[in-house]
């Protein structure tokens, strides 16, 4: 069924006239965590409303989550009627509408995803941010600093990622009470500084197709028994989306491709596995089209940006931070109103300009906000409407994206959780 009060709740979740509120409590991604804590321990208070999963949040013993990067509840609108998997869940499950957190990025989202934390608390929120303790913009999932097309080079640098990442996980939360966690990824970042410091507690399974990881998954349900978590994440959807554009068939063809792999091996898998199965789906956002050669080139616009911009450790300026559709900006703070005012003069009508602090005071970042999100967020966000993209012109940080997520619109910051018990 669709459950018609995660309808409710999200389309009244509104943030001004043109965008998305994240929720954080009630029908938001940001619950999804406590939910699976919730299920396989009977703990955690920060669980999604029961109507979320069939039978209630009772304690049950094996949860899988497939977590399809980009997945959001624009594509599941577009392709439930199509394919059986998503069907399925909508039949015989419950599929839940919610918001995703902000700013609507996967690094937030997995962040969040493997230690509970909303971007406020985590301090992760960015491809891009400025890292205080550095002087740097870093990306910190790759784990360099920006504009370095190598992942690593902080390592390499010498720079601890348990200094830059939360350190306390799901997976051992889970474990202290029993529950024994998997988490499959894809090689080229299964073993990442990132992934080694929010995975910590699990056992992290490498593969390189969606097909080899469905195997791998079987094997291990059918070796274990006892409470256990497993965590599946793919990321082809939103490559695709990124290189061509959300509505491009390549990205058509790809959501075939993980939706009829996940019908003919995973379905067949659980049906047949003889003990109950918790099955869930979610995304972290969806994707909106953007021309990069149209993109309004903030410092260009204003070019009395440069000068109000302090330059960080290697002698550049401090930008850009976020992305084209959440764009981050780090101002002396004697310019901040000014620069404000003059951004909003010249994005008229294309996008919007927000204090950071803000927005925390909104709660748009989680109920809570550390000090280290509210250093690494910088003073001002440009939310750019849909179909604006909004960025900041220096090398090498050139636009080529089709497809973008980041921000506030229903296209990006609306997704989904879909949950289907197998007996």
């Amino acid at each position: 069924m669709l459950n018609p009060e995660s309808v409710a709740a999200v389309e009244a979740a509104r943030f001004g006239e043109r965008f998305v509120r994240p929720l954080y409590t009630g029908y938001g991604f940001a619950a999804i965590p406590g939910t699976i804590e919730r299920l396989l321990t009977g703990a955690s208070s920060e669980a999604l409303p029961p109507a979320a999963i069939p039978g209630g949040l009772e304690r049950r013993e094996t949860v899988i989550l497939l977590f399809l990067d980009a997945l959001g509840w624009q594509f599941f609108a577009a392709y439930v009627d199509r394919y059986p998997f998503l069907r399925r869940a909508l039949d015989e499950g419950v599929v839940s509408r919610l918001t995703t957190m902000f700013p609507s990025t996967t690094a937030a989202h997995v962040t969040t995803i493997h230690t509970g934390l909303p971007p406020g608390q985590s301090g992760v929120f960015e491809w891009f941010f400025h890292e205080p303790s550095l002087g740097r913009i870093i990306a910190p999932l790759l784990f360099s600093y920006a504009g370095e097309r190598e992942r690593e080079t902080l390592a390499a640098a010498g720079v601890e990622p348990t200094a830059l990442f939360p350190t306390a996980t799901l997976y051992q939360r889970l474990g202290a009470v029993g529950v024994h966690s998997t988490v499959f990824m894809h090689r080229a970042y299964a073993n990442s500084s990132f992934s080694r410091v929010v995975c910590a507690g699990a056992d992290t399974v490498a593969y390189d197709t969606l097909a080899e990881t469905i195997t791998l998954l079987g094997q291990r349900l059918e070796a274990r028994r006892g409470p256990a978590y497993y965590f599946v994440y793919v990321d082809t959807i939103d490559d695709l989306c990124h290189t061509y554009g959300p509505g491009a068939p390549h990205v058509a063809a790809e959501i075939d491709t993980v939706l009829t792999t996940l019908d003919r091996l995973l379905h067949p898998l659980l049906a047949r596995l003889g003990r109950p199965v918790l099955l869930l789906f979610t995304a972290d956002h969806g994707q909106i089209e953007v021309n990069p050669a149209a993109s309004l080139m903030v410092n260009r616009l204003v070019p009395e940006l440069m000068a109000a911009t302090p330059t960080g450790a290697d002698g550049s300026p401090l930008a850009p931070g976020g992305s084209n559709r959440d764009l981050f900006l780090y101002l002396n703070r004697d310019r901040v109103e000014e620069m404000r005012a003059a951004l909003s003069e010249g994005l008229a009508g294309r996008a919007e300009v927000h204090r950071v602090a803000d927005l925390a005071a909104e709660g748009l970042f989680g109920p809570h906000v550390s000090p280290l999100l509210r250093a690494r967020a910088g003073d001002l966000v440009v939310l750019p409407y849909a179909g604006e993209s909004v960025w900041w012109d220096a090398e090498p940080f050139k636009l080529r994206h089709l497809g973008m997520h980041g921000g506030l619109t229903p296209e990006e910051a609306h997704t989904l959780l879909g949950a289907l018990m197998y007996a």
